[in-house]
């Protein structure tokens, strides 16, 4: 177990900033606010179902849970069947809104993919809140009906909540037991109905598991799946367990110590924690008086079809970037740039960073005004710096910065300019005007960055 110092706030936020991090969220991070108090969504729809069904209160433990409901449900002589529409009616009629922590969790804009482990929509509904004009996906999972991304985490154009445990319905397609729990479970260990590639995006990032509230051999199981290999292999991943209960899980936290070093246990409350976490994040994210509105931002993710030419330029440029984009698409090229010149604030800074790591190649438009002392602070820098992180750790021999200089700017003797740019071979087109040779040459650039892929 750890304590949350300032070293992991420190590292977990720099995750979090690189949109390497996936929340798995579980109930008890979920609240209702019902008759005065905060209910975790389980025991509150516990205590709906036993209501409509009547149900006497002592044949329950005095903090019963769903599992406790049904199971006494089933005692009596009642058909499990009947009560998956009777728990949709209640979830559905009810009118929820979702909790404080939920809408803070939502508003950390470098999350874009969460896993939910209940059967309510109140995430999506906090994301959408969250997000004005952008709705996020659901997708349901199920032992009987293999349900599963359709794209990586990188190229989502929306929010996604994947309820693993699956969403309620009028069909047994959620889980309200412990044995459907169990075949949930199961199903998850074949990899005939495994969510093939939601399981690949769990085990190439860093996971937080926020008020799951598992049993010791939930735990084991859970983080043994999304990993594929041996707990004691090392594989440079997170999971961050957080909950105050583990810490009395004796058994556990030995275990976890012992054999899965990467597994940061931090037994502090779920709330806590979110609350924590969204506090430091608007500290290095405040929100700006003079940033646009959200609902005038562009609504959607950053998406740059694989192997197109990336151009970045000075909003002041937007004129020659605009002839260059239109003579590599006549020459047949992909293109991406940023037409509205909004560059979409620094909570879309990872997503020009993966757009950036997609392209064949990145064309910055360089000029002087590009260059000048007044634009040394500009978004297009990070963009620039960005494709120099990447350029470094290629072959020399590999072209993938193509400096587009629009004026009689001298690169090579430009003091602001990352030396991968300086050393690169520039194309001089005058106000941004794609000659025939030009483009014949990125033509051939691009199929070597093609053939290359092919080859790995």
């Amino acid at each position: 177990m750890i304590d949350p110092h300032e070293r992991f706030w420190e590292d977990l936020l720099l995750l979090v900033e690189e949109s390497r991090v996936i929340p798995v969220i579980g109930p008890d991070l979920v609240t209702v606010y019902d008759d005065g108090v905060d209910l975790p969504i389980g025991r509150w729809i516990a205590r709906r179902l036993q209501q409509v069904l009547d149900l006497p209160v002592a044949g329950l433990p005095e903090r019963f849970q769903l599992n406790d409901v049904v199971s006494l449900h089933l005692s009596t002589g009642g058909d499990r069947e009947e009560l998956y529409p009777r728990i949709f009616s209640i979830v559905r009629n009810a009118a929820l809104s979702p909790c404080e922590l939920l809408s803070d969790l939502a508003s950390i804009s470098r999350f874009n993919l969460y896993v939910s482990l209940t059967c309510d929509s109140l995430l999506a509904d906090a994301l959408a809140a969250a997000h004005p004009g952008s709705r996020a996906d659901q997708i349901s999972y199920a032992p009987n009906a293999l349900r599963d991304m359709t794209c990586s985490k990188a190229e989502l154009t929306r929010p996604l909540v994947f309820h693993l445990l699956g969403r309620a319905s009028c069909s047994p397609e959620f889980v309200i037991c412990d044995e459907d729990l169990l075949e949930f479970v199961h199903a998850m260990q074949d990899k005939q109905r495994q969510p093939a590639f939601l399981f690949d995006e769990l085990r190439r990032h860093h996971l937080l598991f926020l008020g799951c509230g598992f049993q010791d051999w939930l735990t084991r199981f859970f983080i043994r799946a999304v990993r594929s290999v041996e707990l004691s292999q090392k594989r440079r991943r997170w999971e961050v367990l957080v909950d105050d209960r583990i810490q009395n899980e004796a058994d556990l936290t030995f275990f976890l110590k012992n054999y899965s070093h990467e597994t940061r246990v931090v037994p502090i409350t779920a709330h806590a924690f979110v609350s924590e976490l969204t506090r430091r994040w608007r500290e290095l994210h405040p929100v700006d008086a003079h940033d646009p509105p959200q609902s005038s931002r562009i609504p959607d993710t950053v998406h740059v079809p694989q192997g197109a030419i990336f151009i970045s330029y000075a909003s002041e440029n937007i004129g020659a970037a605009e002839r260059l984009a239109s003579g590599l698409q006549a020459a047949g090229l992909d293109v991406w740039f940023d037409k509205a010149a909004l560059h979409a604030g620094d909570d879309w800074a990872h997503m020009i960073r993966q757009g950036v790591e997609r392209c064949s190649l990145f064309a910055p438009v360089i000029s002087h005004e590009a260059l000048s002392e007044r634009n040394h602070r500009r978004y297009f820098w990070r963009e620039w710096n960005y494709a120099h992180d990447i350029a470094s750790g290629m072959s020399r021999d590999e072209t993938f910065i193509v400096p587009i200089v629009i004026d009689d700017t001298r690169i090579d003797v430009a003091d602001a300019l990352p030396d991968t740019f300086k050393r690169s071979q520039a194309m001089r087109l005058s106000g941004g005007t794609l000659t025939s040779e030009s483009a014949n040459r990125l033509v051939e650039l691009v199929r070597d960055f093609h053939r290359r892929q092919q080859a790995t």
